[in-house]
C-alpha cells in the first residue's frame, strides 16, 4: 500500500506561524485518530513530518548568522561552546559554519549584494580558526 507523501519540497514558502498551524492541525488529527482507536491517515502522518522539517529549517536558518555575530564580538572562545548551544558536535558546528561562509560568498557572487563579500568571509574564517577546539 503506497501513499502519496508530502515532503518539505512540496510545501510553498510559508511563515513560521503558518507552518506551525499546519503541523499542529495534522498532529491533532493524528492524535485524535489514535485516541479514538483508529488508524491515523497516512497523509496526516506525512504532513506532520514535512511541516515539522519545515519548522526546524525555518527556526534554525539564522543560526550561522548568530554564530558570525558571536565570533565578531569575541564571545565564543571554543567550538564546544558554540556547538553545545546548537546541539551539535564541535566538528559539525565548525564545518557547518565554514560551509555557510562558502555558501554566502557564492550567494554574493550570484546576486552582487546579498551574502558575504570576500573580505568579510576571510575575516569570519580567520575568527573561526582562532576559536579553540
Amino acid at each position: 500500500m503506497s501513499h502519496q507523501s508530502l515532503t518539505p519540497h512540496d510545501i510553498p514558502p510559508l511563515s513560521l506561524n503558518a507552518l506551525v498551524e499546519r503541523w499542529s492541525a495534522a498532529r491533532s488529527r493524528t492524535f485524535l485518530a489514535r485516541h479514538q482507536s483508529r488508524e491515523a491517515d497516512p497523509r496526516d502522518l506525512f504532513a506532520e513530518l514535512a511541516y515539522g522539517v519545515g519548522i526546524a529549517e525555518e527556526a534554525t536558518a539564522s543560526r550561522w548568522c548568530v554564530v558570525a555575530d558571536l565570533l565578531r564580538s569575541g564571545v565564543i572562545d571554543s567550538w564546544y561552546q558554540a556547538a553545545d548551544a546548537m546541539g551539535l558536535t564541535e566538528t559539525e558546528a565548525r564545518d557547518g559554519f565554514h560551509a555557510w561562509i562558502v555558501g554566502q560568498v557564492d550567494l554574493r557572487r550570484r546576486t552582487g549584494t546579498i551574502g558575504l563579500a570576500d573580505a568579510e568571509a576571510a575575516e569570519l574564517y580567520a575568527l573561526s580558526e582562532a576559536v579553540a577546539w
